[in-house]
């Protein structure tokens, strides 16, 4: 269980947020700023689950993760954003574990917190139960011929003992480029017959559409994806 929210301006300009899923729900948009050589890219965030409710690049039209009116992003970026699971071993005792839910019902001791820069999102939670510290950490990439979306996931084990850990982390889903808000929530289950994943082989994958699907005699093949990829730093 938690306390109530409290609020704090950091002297660096940070706005921290403790118990942020027991506070009033909000939501904002990261500054589109990339540099003079880089691409911009809409991220909107809200302070439920992990942060990030979609993004995508130039409108909602263009969404790697699919747009979602505040009303509802505050009750599907819980399910539909950024999750991680954890298994989580220590002597002859294994529990399962998913931080960044709303502590509510959690049999964890737990504490939560959100900070906002001008330029990125931290959320930090520390389950004392289990003896592990969780942060994730969201900024866009600037001076690149590409736009991105950073996540970097930090896990400590602040325990005395000895704990094996196993995670898996990542989104639900990724919206292949070249299909838009308006088929996304009218025409989802048929445009998935124009999905192509490409270079899974470099550990990659390339989401698109082949072709884009309108009713017009014309063809237009599509070359724009978008893509993902992961990497462990210990």
């Amino acid at each position: 269980m938690q306390g109530a929210p409290k609020y704090d301006l950091a002297r660096n300009g940070t706005f921290v947020i403790e118990n942020y899923h027991q506070a009033k729900p909000f939501s904002n948009f990261f500054p589109g700023i990339a540099g003079i050589w880089g691409i911009p890219m809409w991220v909107f965030h809200v302070n439920r689950g992990q942060g990030i409710a979609c993004f995508g690049i130039e409108s909602k039209d263009k969404a790697m993760v699919e747009f979602q009116p505040a009303n509802k992003a505050y009750r599907l970026t819980s399910t539909h954003g950024f999750r991680t699971f954890l298994k989580v071993k220590k002597g002859g005792t294994e529990k399962f574990y998913e931080p960044f839910r709303s502590p509510l019902s959690s049999p964890f001791k737990i504490s939560q917190i959100m900070k906002i820069s001008s330029h990125d999102l931290t959320i930090e939670e520390v389950n004392t139960t289990l003896g592990i510290s969780i942060e994730v950490n969201y900024f866009t990439l600037p001076e690149e011929p590409f736009s991105g979306l950073v996540r970097r996931v930090t896990l400590k084990n602040i325990s005395r003992a000895v704990q094996s850990i196993e995670m898996v982390d990542g989104l639900p889903s990724i919206i292949p480029y070249g299909q838009n808000d308006w088929v996304m929530k009218n025409m989802c289950r048929t445009i998935e017959a124009w999905y192509k994943v490409r270079n899974l082989d470099n550990k990659a994958p390339y989401f698109q559409l082949d072709v884009e699907a309108a009713d017009v005699p014309q063809v237009k093949h599509i070359k724009e994806g978008n893509f993902y990829f992961a990497f462990d730093v210990q």
